[in-house]
């Protein structure tokens, strides 16, 4: 194996992982070190680990110190590590097949420092040119003019990216409500190499618009799929999404052919015993849409009294802020803080996360449509679905619970779990190659692909 391929695996998480943590904060790393583990060093650059270490720093930007144990590493630090020993960032659960171990790498002669150094540049420049594609890829879904689609009440218009196949039913990506679909994009770019992809805001947040159940937004799923020409689908539901996909299976459980929860949310309001692991940004949320409710004609005043203090404020959790921050607060403690940069949306998301809160008549409208949806026990319907599920919980989701999405798993009759490592509730933004690389693999091996299981094959 030569030296590329020996440190790709290495390099590959330690650029990953420095654009994900630059995307969230700039400047973490103009006075912090990346830590890497020496053992961790010595597996990729045997006896000559320091100057790897030294050399990786001069190629990414960074300072990269040798650290004796794990106790030193900070949450970064040990993102870097568990991407660069098991590949993707994503750990297997009990509740999940454990992922086939990696091979060593081969540990051949070091070749000397300039030719390493050279072997290292190379390595980024073809990163770089794959992140250029990437965007690329995604800009172009962003400017295609949207699909059209009549249903109940109106026109709605959708994304979507890749060939149509008459042999591969589409992969429908069930957006949360009150979000639009540029969230979508990277991974879109991503999926459309192999798959049909469509998404689309969903209906019902904007000011003025009628009000619509999760039933209607399970109708509008069927509008898309008549305007595509598809009879089948498989669903990937975002935040809100798997309960749309629930309501669509309950009608059409014919048209299903798997379905992924990707940070996805089954919360209830009638949980009196308070039993629910909600996040402290869905109780909140809760307050304030109870509160909108109730006196609608105070949603703008009420929308900035959560927004001016407190840290009470449901959108301060999509990036709006956070209580610690670099250029305020320089003696954070390095542990405590590199978890909360991993938390955090990245700012390129700012002003999406924020729409459901930019107005006090869409904030209205956003609040009717997610208090009947947390009205809907979807998971009551769990046992009827016989098709292959995936759920996949982020280390770091404040938003949507993960506790609640790893318990759903065993309402399933064929339900595994995934856990993405230092990830957030937008890891198909931050890391669309990876989540890609999950639903292409969990697709495939859907085998026949859509056929329901029967309880013997479970």
């Amino acid at each position: 194996m030569d030296a590329a391929n020996r440190l790709r695996p290495l390099l590959d998480a330690v650029h990953d992982t420095a654009a994900e943590v630059r995307g969230k904060c700039p400047d973490y790393f103009a006075d912090r070190p990346l830590r890497l583990d020496r053992d961790l060093l010595g597996r990729y650059g045997g006896v000559a680990g320091g100057t790897l270490a030294r050399l990786i720093g001069d190629t990414y930007g960074l300072t990269v110190e040798p650290a004796d144990g794990p106790e030193a590493l900070t949450a970064v630090d040990r993102l870097v590590a568990e991407r660069a020993a098991g590949g993707p960032g994503a750990a297997a659960t009990p509740a999940a097949v454990p992922p086939e171990p990696e091979p060593e790498p081969e540990l051949t002669a070091v070749p000397p420092e300039p030719e390493l150094a050279a072997v290292l540049r190379s390595v980024a420049a073809a990163q770089q040119e794959r992140d250029r594609l990437d965007r690329a890829a995604a800009e172009r879904i962003a400017a295609r003019r949207p699909e059209r689609t009549g249903v109940m009440g109106g026109v709605l218009h959708y994304a979507a990216a890749g060939p149509r196949r008459e042999d591969a039913p589409p992969v429908v990506l069930l957006n949360a409500l009150g979000m639009g679909p540029a969230l979508w994009y990277p991974l879109m770019g991503q999926l459309a190499e192999e798959h049909r992809v469509v998404t689309w805001a969903p209906r019902g947040t904007a000011p003025g618009s009628r009000p619509l159940r999760v039933r209607d937004h399970a109708a509008d799923l069927e509008a898309v799929l008549v305007a595509e020409g598809a009879t089948a689908c498989h669903l990937v539901g975002w935040c809100t999404g798997p309960k749309v996909a629930m309501a669509f299976h309950r009608r059409r459980p014919d048209a299903v052919r798997s379905m992924v929860w990707l940070h996805g949310s089954f919360r209830r309001t009638d949980d009196t015993g308070g039993r629910e692991p909600d996040t402290p940004y869905e109780r909140n949320l809760e307050e304030l849409c109870r509160a909108v409710a109730a006196r609608p004609t105070m949603a703008d005043t009420l929308r900035r009294i959560f927004d001016g203090g407190g840290g009470t404020d449901p959108a301060a959790s999509t990036g709006a802020g956070s209580d610690t921050d670099p250029d305020t607060d320089p003696e954070t403690d390095p542990h405590r803080f590199a978890e909360e940069v991993l938390a955090r949306p990245a700012r390129a998301l700012d002003e999406e996360l924020r729409r459901p809160f930019a107005t006090g008549p869409a904030l209205a409208a956003y609040a009717r449509q997610l208090l009947d949806y947390w009205a809907d026990d979807a998971l009551a319907h769990a046992p009827q679905v016989r098709v292959p599920v995936l759920c996949v919980g982020a280390a770091y989701d404040r938003i949507a619970s993960p506790e609640r999405l790893a318990a759903a798993v065993e309402r399933f009759p064929d339900a595994r779990y995934r856990h993405l490592a230092g990830a957030t509730h937008h890891s198909m933004h931050d890391r669309p190659r990876e989540i890609a690389g999950l639903l292409t693999a969990f697709l495939r091996a859907v085998e026949p692909i859509g056929a329901p299981r029967t309880p013997a094959q479970l």
